[in-house]
């Protein structure tokens, strides 16, 4: 059945009204034209019908968007039926922005406890622990175990730099040469895997300029 007004959110109620209104007009519009064209001045026997018409089809339109998003969001995000909306995170930002750090790192982990496959709230999390936190260990972790959870995309993404940034600020070569190598063999032939592929580069110079005896 359609979506009930209550189950919609803030967006999902601006979609429905452009929605109503560009849609609208267009099918009383059409249903109009016609009727004329068949019924002649009579066509307004059929303005009540034809509003009822238009608000179904505007609300069957909301249906089949509400759901298709709602099922686009789960593939997306990589969870099950049970956890189909986005997480909102303004209790634990309030609590990092009031310097409540460690309530705020509880917190995330108690959500990633409730439900393992919150990939958001796990790279939360790890940005936390490394530039609040000053728990290197306890941002790797995070980032790596995103990895073994279905990440999307931009998961994947934001985890690989994540470490990358991570190994090069503790200066933790080995680790970010591995990253950098993995980086070059995911993405070859494009600029992603060029650039990877140049620091990698940059930094078997640096590694070897800093050992001694290597040339």
């Amino acid at each position: 059945m359609p979506p009930r007004l209550k189950d919609l959110d803030t967006g999902e109620h601006l979609e429905l009204l452009s929605i109503a209104l560009r849609l609208g007009p267009i099918v009383m519009l059409g249903l109009v034209g016609i009727e004329y064209l068949v019924w002649g001045p009579r066509f307004w026997w059929f303005l009540i019908p034809d509003m009822a018409f238009t608000a179904l089809a505007i609300w069957g339109l909301a249906w089949v968007l509400h759901h298709v998003s709602r099922a686009a969001e789960v593939v997306y995000m990589g969870r099950g039926p049970g956890n189909e909306t986005t997480r909102q995170y303004s209790e634990q930002e309030a609590l990092v922005i009031q310097g409540r750090l460690l309530e705020a790192i509880d917190a995330y982990r108690g959500i990633i406890e409730a439900d393992p496959f919150d990939n958001e709230a796990r790279i939360r999390l790890a940005r936390l622990l490394e530039r609040e936190g000053r728990d290197a260990a306890g941002a790797e972790q995070c980032y790596l175990e995103v990895r073994e959870r279905r990440p999307t995309p931009s998961q994947e993404w934001t985890a690989s730099n994540g470490l990358i940034d991570l190994y090069e600020r503790e200066r933790n070569y080995p680790r970010l040469r591995q990253e950098l190598a993995r980086l070059v063999t995911r993405n070859r032939d494009t600029e992603v895997g060029a650039v990877a592929s140049r620091r990698l580069r940059e930094l078997d110079n640096l590694i070897s300029g800093a050992t001694p005896g290597r040339s």
